[in-house]
């Protein structure tokens, strides 16, 4: 049996998963931060795996839904399944850890992370604690 595959890429998923993470603070702040970062939602082999999609009821105003199996993400990091550079891999471990309660040693991953992620990282956990309201483009939708 075949998995269902994340069928929309780009704005259209960053919308769906920002769409399925409204009102979840810490949840909003890790998919932003994995949106924000540009390196995994671009890998199609990741969003075949690790992203599920799902239309939304009719007349919604957002066509889908989607959301990331963070715990199944970091388990194929742990056994290294899944092809990236260590500072991605710390993005990712963050992100998991904002949207999915999964563990990270902040110790190992801030090390190695260069300012511009640095910056997207504390975003997130400005998001996450509630002081600072993100909002995403709304054109075109009803």
């Amino acid at each position: 049996m075949s998995r269902p595959r994340a069928q929309l890429a780009g704005t259209d998923l960053a919308e769906a998963l920002r769409y399925h993470a409204s009102g979840l603070d810490a949840q909003f702040a890790a998919v932003n931060l994995l949106i924000e970062h540009g390196v995994f939602l671009g890998r199609s082999a990741f969003r075949d795996e690790f992203v599920r999609v799902a239309r939304t009821y009719p007349g919604c105003a957002w066509p889908h839904s989607a959301h990331i199996r963070w715990g199944a993400a970091v388990t194929a990091l742990d056994q290294h399944r899944l092809a990236c550079s260590s500072s991605e891999a710390d993005i990712l471990r963050i992100a998991a850890s904002l949207g999915g309660n999964t563990p990270v040693r902040l110790r190992r991953v801030l090390g190695l992370l260069d300012d511009t992620n640095i910056t997207r990282v504390t975003d997130a956990i400005i998001i996450a604690n509630c002081s600072r309201t993100y909002h995403w483009p709304t054109e075109g939708r009803s």
